[in-house]
């Protein structure tokens, strides 16, 4: 069937607000007793028994691999969230030590508390809990007390047991007191009565005493001072904690906005994994007081426990600086205190070297060095160890403290995020070279051989075969070696001079060899879904742009291009790597892009100009995403409503969008729209490639779905009258609303579903009656 022009063309399509179908209107949710009788219902078990295969669902009991996929993702960014850097300090006192005045804080609040108590004196203590030790603080001038200093322990100064016990003490009598043997550490024979309170942080943490005394002239310190000194050094004592958190606070900021600018530099690839790693160390170096630090990367991948060295030497220029080696260096675990670190990824912190066994003193010969204090910290990554940083000799002290770890394990952190991307990338770039191989590979795979352009020009083909142009028409058995021929013809009788003859056979010719030797999503089934779109186009050509139908034509052919004969469910079951590229229709997805890379390789429409081609490529996008029955679905019912709310307007996209997919789905479902003889060959090609999958789920333990299960062949009938009935005819009336010159589909579909339910009936009756007695005058 062909139209002459323009006009007759137009006067076949309906004006979808002036026509009457037998369509059902859509229904609200409420009314379920009347939803349950339209065929846009869904809802029913029937109805679900056969789209199963189609939509996306959840089996019970199935385990989900791809959220265990997930999970361990999660368990990733756990790893890196628990590290995040204002967590990893704990204990920074060496940078408060010029920060928090303590005195300056203390004194106003004792003489306070000397003269509400009034009392005949006051002292003031700091404790130094490194050191162990209490040593009096003067506010104003220098007396022969100042400098003395107790060490924090029972059995001295009353301030001592205090600093010790971290529990007050009020006695009436302090020189008679056996647990002060020294009282309040001087000579005083008139003090008498003593109230001695810590200032306790709240992490028990003392950092200073307040002692009151009186006189022998005065009175003893009553419960009530007792009660009002113990209050106020109370408050002083979460003051200074949270003055203490607020100074450390701001110091790990200041070092963590250090390394994050230098860490941000490479991720933005301003600076080379090499320079960050340089800065990095030198600022462990120099924040720490080190004469000298290295920095030990693990090799990949190695037999033996290798790593790259970054220590300090002499460059080009003559300057002492960090540098690279060009060798990697081994790492005995017996050979240096690196090694141990490497084998047992622990922190190992060394005060006196010489006195460690487990230093090897011939190092310090063989190098010409000294060496005093050792830190050396492990970097660990997600999947274990990477490398090691080893600070060496503190300068000025004896030795790197729990705070010098701390900020070690900071900049480890930081080292290791550097380290893991840098490697995240490396394997990048290799995966995204050898892509770009493959991907040569696979074009010239795909590309047609001698053999098939030979065999190609062997079968022409000048003439379409009779009632070709009929939707009902199918390619007999004698007609499938010229397909492509066929093809060919379609594609040269809709766009004329518009096409490139040589690349398009080409293209049609690779668009062969990208199918897959499957039972139904086969070139086969390619080339009557092309048929289909070509017979729709045909009769309404002007509706469309160029652009639109020259992508009717692609989309169709490729539209299950490289299916692998098996259903979106199964994928997701196994976590196909189709999956994880794609969100959803993976199948769909990947039809699109195997067809993009054939387009790049035929310029079949001589399209040069980028703009139009990428406008064709969206069109085509979008149409084969059409065809996953899933989102055709979903659709579907916007439509309906379109209808009987007079809002379709062809001039909107979304509009457009909803007809073009519904072409697509039309098209796609056309081989049910065909006589029985051709419907039920093509039946039982989408049976056999169902019970394939099925097989596979059983063997690997699985239930597979009654449409996929062998051993449930006997309800293939009823299955066929209820797919025609909510699936296929629904779709064909759709269409048939807006092109009135397609009823032929719907038509097609219905006798279908009449032929079905008689075998049904027919079903157990002991007669014979062929296939094709049943359809003898259907067509």
């Amino acid at each position: 069937m062909q139209f002459s022009n323009d006009t007759e063309i137009e006067n076949n399509i309906y004006t979808l607000n002036d026509i009457k179908p037998s369509y059902p209107p859509p229904v609200p949710k409420t009314n379920f007793a009347r939803r349950t009788c339209l065929s846009i219902s869904t809802s029913d078990r029937a109805t679900k028994h056969v789209l199963a295969p189609y939509v996306r669902i959840k089996r019970k009991g199935q385990p989900s691999f791809k959220s265990e996929e997930k999970e361990d993702d999660n368990i990733h960014f756990e790893y890196y969230l628990k590290k995040k850097p204002t967590l990893l300090i704990r204990n920074l006192s060496l940078f408060l030590s010029d920060s928090i005045q303590l005195s300056s804080i203390l004194h106003e609040s004792v003489d306070v508390l000397k003269c509400v108590c009034k009392a005949a004196g006051a002292t003031l203590y700091l404790a130094d809990s490194c050191a162990g030790i209490i040593y009096i603080n003067p506010q104003y001038v220098t007396n022969e007390r100042y400098g003395v200093k107790w060490k924090i322990e029972p059995e001295h100064t009353i301030a001592a047991y205090v600093a010790y016990q971290k529990e007050y003490v009020m006695v009436d009598d302090v020189l008679g007191d056996m647990r002060f043997p020294e009282g309040v550490g001087f000579k005083d024979e008139t003090i008498k009565s003593v109230l001695c309170v810590p200032i306790v942080s709240q992490d028990d943490n003392c950092s200073a005493v307040v002692e009151l005394y009186r006189d022998v002239t005065q009175s003893s310190f009553t419960q009530d001072e007792l009660k009002l000194v113990v209050v106020v050094t109370g408050w002083i004592g979460a003051a200074i904690h949270q003055n203490q958190q607020r100074l450390i606070y701001q110091k790990k900021q200041e070092l963590n906005d250090y390394l994050f600018n230098i860490t941000k530099c490479y991720y933005g690839n301003a600076a080379s994994e090499d320079s960050v790693i340089t800065e990095i160390i030198n600022f462990a170096k120099s924040s720490m007081s080190a004469e000298r630090a290295s920095f030990y990367m693990l090799v990949q991948n190695s037999n033996e426990l290798e790593a790259k060295v970054y220590e300090y030497g002499i460059d080009d220029f003559g300057l002492d600086k960090l540098l690279k080696k060009k060798l990697n260096t081994k790492l005995n675990q017996e050979a240096n205190i690196v090694g141990i670190v490497a084998h047992t990824a622990e922190t190992i912190n060394i005060v006196n070297a010489y006195k460690d066994s487990r230093f090897i003193k011939e190092l310090d010969e063989k190098y010409s060095v000294i060496t005093r204090s050792i830190l050396c910290v492990p970097v660990k990554g997600v999947d274990g160890l990477i490398g090691v940083i080893q600070i060496v000799n503190k300068i000025n002290d004896a030795g790197f403290n729990s705070t010098d770890e701390a900020i070690l394990n900071t900049i480890a952190s930081y080292c290791s995020t550097v380290v893991e991307f840098s490697r995240i990338k490396e394997e990048f770039h290799k995966t995204k070279s050898a892509n770009k191989c493959y991907l040569e590979m696979l074009k010239y795979h795909m590309k047609p051989c001698y053999h098939d352009k030979a065999n190609f020009n062997r079968y022409e083909v000048s003439t379409f075969p009779e009632n070709f142009n009929e939707f009902y028409w199918a390619a007999p058995t004698e007609l499938m070696h010229a397909i492509p021929q066929l093809t060919l013809h379609m594609f040269c009788t809709v766009f004329g001079d518009e096409i490139n003859v040589n690349e398009t056979t080409e293209f049609i010719l690779a668009v062969q060899k990208g199918y897959r030797d499957n039972p139904y999503h086969c070139f086969g089934h390619a080339f009557h879904v092309c048929h289909c779109m070509y017979n729709i186009i045909q009769r309404n050509m002007a509706v469309f742009d160029p652009i639109e139908l020259k992508a009717f034509m692609v989309a169709a052919l490729c539209h299950d291009l490289d299916h692998r004969g098996l259903t979106n469910n199964f994928l997701q079951l196994v976590n196909h790597p189709l999956v994880e590229l794609y969100e959803e229709s993976y199948l769909e997805n990947h039809h699109y892009h195997v067809t993009l890379i054939l387009l790049r390789e035929y310029n079949i429409y001589n399209i040069d100009d980028t703009s139009v081609f990428q406008k064709f490529c969206k069109e085509i996008q979008h149409m084969i995403l059409a065809t996953d029955l899933a989102a055709h679905f979903k659709v579907r019912t916007k439509f309906a409503q379109m209808r009987y709310d007079h809002s379709f307007d062809w001039n909107n996209v979304a509009h457009r969008d909803i007809i073009k997919g519904l072409m697509m789905t039309s098209s796609d479902l056309s081989g049910q729209c065909k006589p029985y003889s051709a419907a039920k060959k093509i039946t039982d090609l989408l049976y056999k490639e169902f019970y394939s999958q099925g097989d596979i789920e059983k063997e690997m333990g699985l239930c597979p779905l009654a449409m996929m299960d062998r051993d449930k062949q006997q309800f293939v009938l009823e299955e066929q009258v209820q797919f025609l009935s909510v699936v296929v005819i629904p779709c064909t009336e759709l269409l048939e609303l807006v092109f009135s010159n397609t009823d032929e589909l719907r038509k097609g579909s219905k006798k279908l579903r009449e032929i079905w339910k008689e075998m049904i009936e027919l079903r157990g009756q002991k007669l014979w009656r062929s296939d094709e007695a049943v359809v003898a005058n259907d067509y």
